[in-house]
């Protein structure tokens, strides 16, 4: 991968060769703007695995950066994964996250994994996220990073994090799509129903209606 690449790049064409991508028709959500803050989201069916988000926003004239990329699996149990990109200010930071929404047995492979990346960057400092109200959800091996001097590096470690999550995928068992959907949309629903630092904002700039929608149709999928 090419490093000016971002994220979502490797992670698109990674599915691309293994499912048909299928972006979804999105209309004007496609691109919302307002005042100095301009967001391009795109969303995708991945035939017989679930939905894929790729959500870019600039602002404070180019000064703030962020791509977010999501990816709901229906057909394997496996949990959900958000990867996260903010740059400003001089500093980077990166987060994969791991949401168990398993409804089936679990094991620790993929933790093990991903735990293995994350002592890999033990001297990088962690990101302080704070306490948020689905922290329960949130894997333990999850990853979150702030620097001014390792992107490459965090960036490296967040694709090979996205390479473990597809060996998992492998690997697990299928589920019924309905229950996977319905364990899926705990969180997105949940960010509606309690907040979270994103959503909020983009309320705030967008309203209600449209934060619903892209939150639970075009980045989770689970409506």
């Amino acid at each position: 991968m090419d490093n000016n690449d971002n994220i979502g790049t490797y992670v698109l064409e990674t599915l691309k060769k293994r499912y048909e991508v299928t972006e979804k028709d999105i209309g004007s959500d496609r691109k919302l703007d307002k005042g100095l803050m301009h967001f391009t989201v795109r969303s995708f069916d991945i035939t017989g695995l679930g939905t894929l988000c790729l959500l870019n926003m600039k602002g404070m004239f180019g000064l703030m950066k962020m791509e977010t990329i999501v990816l709901s699996c229906v057909t394997k149990d496996v949990p959900l994964l958000n990867i996260d990109t903010i740059s400003a200010m001089g500093s980077t930071t990166r987060m994969t996250e791991l949401y168990d929404t398993r409804i089936g047995k679990k094991d620790t492979e993929l933790e093990n994994a991903c735990q293995a990346i994350k002592d890999g960057d033990r001297d990088i400092p962690d990101y302080p996220s704070g306490e948020h109200w689905y922290d329960y959800m949130c894997m333990a091996c999850s990853y979150r990073k702030k620097s001014k001097g390792n992107d490459l590096r965090m960036k490296t470690s967040c694709m090979k994090y996205f390479d473990a999550y597809m060996k998992e995928v492998e690997r697990a068992e299928d589920c019924d799509p309905a229950a996977k959907t319905a364990a899926n949309r705990v969180l997105p629903q949940g960010l509606l129903d309690h907040g979270g630092p994103a959503v909020d904002q983009v309320r705030k700039l967008f309203g209600d209606e449209t934060t619903s929608r892209l939150v639970l149709s075009h980045m989770y999928g689970v409506q």
